[in-house]
């Protein structure tokens, strides 16, 4: 059902946006250094690299549909990645920024390759989608509902990190920091149940 399985996929998604990773902290430190307004260029760069593997996750979905063995054992990686992040951010330590507000001037397009990079080069991202797109959505999902929901994701990465950095974009945000540590720890958490119950879905098989 598309209805909940977009409920679902759009949970996931969120909470994982939500704990910090090097993609955050790269917004955060531009966002100090050069204002929030500079810092969007490198959320763009983001949202581009996240688009290029969600494209690249769903071409091996549709190949990998064909072998239903293979499927189940992607699917059971899946799961141990999810459950790998949770135990991460579940002993991940406290987040700490030593930044200077707006001290310096960088050109956008420094800042748009910095953020495409900071995407592309992390193995977790690639990862992260195989997981997510072959442990929620069903292989004969119609290609309409998976554009929507890629776009949906791109989206939803791009609004976030925009206001991280708008958030970012003063000094006095670094008193939230704390709240992210207790954030991060509570999302890692839930990882983990959702990957044992994913566990116990796909040993039901």
């Amino acid at each position: 059902m598309v209805t909940s399985e977009f409920l679902t996929l759009t949970s996931i998604y969120f909470l994982a946006l939500l704990s910090p990773g090097q993609d955050f902290f790269l917004i955060m430190k531009q966002a100090l250094t050069h204002g929030y307004k500079k810092a969007w260029w490198v959320c763009l760069g983001i949202a581009s690299g996240n688009a290029l593997y969600i494209i690249l996750a769903y071409i091996g979905h549709h190949f990998f549909t064909q072998f239903q063995t293979l499927m189940h054992l992607i699917e059971l990686g899946g799961a141990l990645f999810l459950l790998y992040l949770g135990v991460l951010l579940s002993i991940a330590p406290k987040p700490h920024a030593h930044s200077s507000l707006h001290v310096k001037s960088i050109r956008a397009r420094k800042l748009f390759t910095q953020g495409l990079l900071s995407a592309l080069l992390n193995p977790k991202n690639i990862l992260f989608y195989f997981s997510l797109l072959f442990t929620i959505i069903e292989a004969n999902q119609q290609l309409h509902v998976k554009v929507f929901y890629a776009v949906w994701m791109v989206s939803l990465l791009l609004i976030w990190d925009v206001c991280v950095a708008f958030l970012f974009g003063n000094t006095r945000a670094l008193k939230l920091l704390p709240y992210l540590y207790l954030v991060q720890k509570m999302i890692g958490v839930f990882f983990i149940l959702f990957a044992l119950n994913l566990f116990v879905a796909w040993f039901s098989k």
